[in-house]
């Protein structure tokens, strides 16, 4: 089997330069991009198997990137974990309505990220339900 292919959208790259050498680490093959419009260009290229996506950045947030993901045929079915600092019911309650598979706070455990991607990862090819 393949690695597996998780797209990193941040704009601050104190969270996804970390977050990308432990997903590199566990062996996955993450691709970065530096905000909502790249993440939607790499998603093109890329095809990932899950999406990581901040919420607040620069023009573009992550639910609107997520509301995007899921409108698209093509891209619909890839599990998106919106990860914020933004940890407010109403915020989580809008990431779910905008489609988010699993919504997570920042500062995030490393090993807590891992094990969620793992499960989102297993319940997709095995076609059971999300975490």
């Amino acid at each position: 089997m393949s690695a597996k292919k998780i797209l990193i959208v941040d704009d601050d790259a104190f969270i996804r330069r970390p977050l990308e050498f432990i997903l590199r680490e566990e062996g996955f093959l993450p691709v970065t991009a530096v905000d909502g419009e790249d993440g939607l260009a790499k998603l093109e290229s890329v095809r990932p198997d899950l999406i990581v996506l901040d919420v607040m950045m620069p023009g573009m947030d992550g639910f609107d990137v997520c509301r995007h993901v899921r409108t698209d045929p093509r891209f619909a079915s890839i599990p998106v974990v919106l990860l914020t600092a933004k940890g407010q019911e109403s915020d989580r309650e809008r990431g779910l309505a905008a489609g988010a598979t699993l919504f997570m706070s920042k500062p995030y455990s490393p090993s807590e990220m891992v094990r969620r991607v793992r499960e989102i990862l297993f319940a997709r090819e095995t076609g059971g339900t999300r975490p």
